[in-house]
């Protein structure tokens, strides 16, 4: 077999210096890589401003405009976006579609076109009815365009998502792109609005301030890029948060599309719901659930990285007893606690750790702390299920330094449901009231007189009642002559009575003597 080589030095299409090639390549901005340099160094990002580029005029031919054009197209491609003549037809045509563009402090005396140090393509979207979202979702199909308002819908299913107004953010060519941003957003909410624009009679200007242009009323910004870890830092360092991530990758790319939200503090908007925190906390908990699938393939950094919203206001809770006791019996917790004493090995416990982690992750387990090496492997093995060995090679870590962090980490977390138990049994036990001791108001002394007047009064009242009683049944009965006779028989046995105190046999006449009988204290005599 015989190789040979062969070598095309001469296009196929166009000839050398084709007229036609290049008016093409003018015309469609496919030589923009021909750009100088920046002369005027790397100014300090807050001495920058972003301008409104008007569309009209940028696409009028003229021969500055054209020169700016190329000056943005070439800040695309540098930044690595695929670009295509569909892509500057839409950017010259589409009516959702608005262009901004930093440039550095521009003197007033410069009669020439200043240089661009970002560029940033947003497209308005939202506003669509609700009866249109709930026709498209009863269907399963969704309409063209507002790319942000039906995924996100769809994936909630909230059809009152889609009436907000928004910005989803195209195209950002960084090289001062955090700049960008932060002026962007200062924009639509309406800082920096300062000056009214007067009606002009000739052709705009193609670049207009922020500050001349009233901005569209908006209630969030949104991106879709695909994921890499770059990226996400960089969009998750301007403040905005993940509500979507897809779940197949793409075909070219091999990135999975990642849609991200910011909502926009505004006047109009100031006592609005929290729909964004809803949204995040939905998609935590469905991402930590697709960890073990789809997402399985994740390194440990970048899907920890996901998890940690530092814009989300959210409270750490801490599971009671009875929640404790749904995810783990007392027998998983002693084989923790026996772990965490190095007395087990670390096997016997692995059925328990993704229940761990999920807790973990949707901050469940109170204000614990763990290092970013801990949770990453926290992760992996709770979530992501991979084993000691390949984490080993992902965290670049050996294995004893990583089985080492994963004793303390479950030593850490036996510490908290220990507390939960010790809090639930305490708030079983009586609870013990603190008896405070003042000084009285009165004296003892006073207390005494008053307590003796009390008595007195009740003393008197009580003797009133006893001489108003009638004691006539308690008399005694007899004579003295007749009282003396029993005596005399009694003996000294016999109780005298008092004096004084019989009655007249005449009174009664119940002592009478009746022949024969006896009578009613003796007997016949």
């Amino acid at each position: 077999r015989t190789l040979h080589e062969v070598t095309l030095h001469e296009s196929i299409r166009y000839g050398p210096g084709d007229a036609v090639e290049k008016w093409l390549n003018e015309l469609l901005c496919l030589d923009c890589l021909n750009i100088p340099r920046l002369i005027s160094g790397c100014p300090l990002p807050q001495t920058c401003d972003l301008y409104y580029v008007n569309r009209d005029t940028l696409f009028c031919y003229h021969k500055a405009s054209e020169v700016f054009l190329q000056r943005l197209m070439a800040l695309y491609v540098s930044s690595h976006y695929k670009n295509s003549p569909n892509d500057l037809q839409l950017l010259s045509d589409a009516p959702a579609h608005h262009l901004f563009c930093l440039l550095p402090p521009v003197p007033p005396t410069q009669n020439s076109l200043p240089e661009v140090l970002a560029v940033v393509q947003v497209s308005l979207e939202g506003e669509i009815s609700r009866q249109s979202i709930l026709n498209s979702l009863s269907r399963g199909k969704k309409a063209a365009g507002d790319l942000i308002p039906w995924t996100v819908s769809e994936q909630f299913q909230d059809p009152e998502f889609g009436s907000l107004s928004g910005a989803r953010i195209v195209r950002i060519a960084m090289g001062y792109g955090t700049r960008a941003l932060e002026l962007l957003q200062m924009y639509y909410e309406g800082n920096l609005l300062e000056e009214v624009v007067t009606p002009r009679k000739e052709l705009p200007p193609l670049l207009l301030k922020l500050s001349e242009r009233r901005a569209e009323r908006l209630h969030y910004l949104g991106v879709s890029y695909g994921l890499t870890t770059q990226l996400l830092r960089f969009w998750k360092r301007a403040g905005y948060t993940p509500v979507y991530l897809r779940q197949t990758p793409n075909d070219l790319t091999g990135e999975h599309s990642c849609v991200m939200l910011k909502d926009l503090r505004t006047e109009e908007v100031s006592e609005q719901s929290q729909w964004l925190s809803a949204f995040w906390t939905d998609f935590r908990r469905r991402f930590i659930s697709l960890l073990s699938y789809q997402f399985s393939s994740f390194q440990p950094s970048m899907a920890l990285n996901i998890l940690q919203n530092r814009n989300s206001k959210e409270t750490a809770n801490t599971l009671s007893s009875s929640e404790l006791a749904l995810h783990f019996s007392p027998y998983d917790l002693k084989r923790m606690e026996l772990y965490s004493r190095s007395m087990v090995d670390y096997h016997l416990i692995m059925d328990l750790v993704p229940n761990v982690a999920r807790l973990f992750f949707q901050r469940q387990l109170g204000n614990i702390s763990l290092s970013a090496a801990q949770c990453a492997l926290l992760l992996g093995v709770g979530l992501q299920h991979k084993s000691v060995d390949q984490l080993e090679k992902e965290i670049e870590l050996p294995s004893t330094q990583l089985m080492g962090l994963f004793n303390r980490l479950v030593r850490k977390i036996v510490q908290v449901f220990s507390n939960v138990q010790e809090q639930a049994i305490e708030a079983e036990m009586v609870v013990s009231k603190d008896i405070a001791m003042e000084p009285t108001i009165r004296s003892l002394t006073d207390d005494l007189d008053e307590a003796a007047q009390e008595f007195d009064e009740k003393h008197k009242k009580d003797l009133e009642k006893i001489k108003e009683l009638n004691f006539e049944e308690y008399e005694i009965r007899g004579n003295k002559e007749e009282w003396d006779h029993i005596l005399k028989k009694a003996g000294s046995t016999a109780v005298e009575p008092p004096h004084g105190k019989f009655k007249k046999e005449n009174q009664r006449g119940k002592f009478k003597k009746s022949g024969g009988k006896k009578g009613k204290f003796g007997k016949k005599p």
